[in-house]
């Protein structure tokens, strides 16, 4: 089964994939403060002198953020990634066409919205790159 989506409507995800990956290197960038993750943590770490439980939960929520946002990068990456493949668009689990307007929304989706909701209410886990 071949993908209907044309090589412009690829153009286009491509296009809003790289937004979305420049925009949060950019928030990764200030969340970091302009160093990598390990020197982040550890600069974290020792400004925290006097034990304060504030501050472990705000060191806590910046180090959950950060993760969140390089979580989103590979995602993106994947995403891009895939976009080269011919069955880009196309749901990982029945095979079918994910709409066109579901991947310009959120286009590291890899299932239709009929298998999404089937996974849901099987409870399986709303994965971000899933929704």
């Amino acid at each position: 089964m071949s993908t209907a989506l044309t090589p412009g409507q690829k153009g286009l995800l491509e296009t809003a994939l790289l937004a979305q990956r420049q925009r949060l290197e950019s928030e990764l960038a200030l969340q970091l403060g302009g160093t990598d993750r390990v020197t982040h943590a550890r600069e974290q770490l020792l400004q925290d002198t006097d034990g304060e439980t504030a501050h472990d939960a705000d060191r806590e929520v910046d180090l959950a953020r950060s993760d969140a946002t390089l979580q989103a990068l590979r995602e993106i990456d994947a995403a891009l990634q895939r976009l080269q493949d011919a069955d880009f668009g196309l749901c990982a689990d029945c095979g079918g066409a994910i709409a066109f307007d579901r991947l310009r929304l959120s286009p590291q989706v890899t299932r239709c919205i009929t298998c999404q909701s089937a996974t849901e209410s099987r409870g399986g886990h709303a994965h971000p790159a899933t929704l």
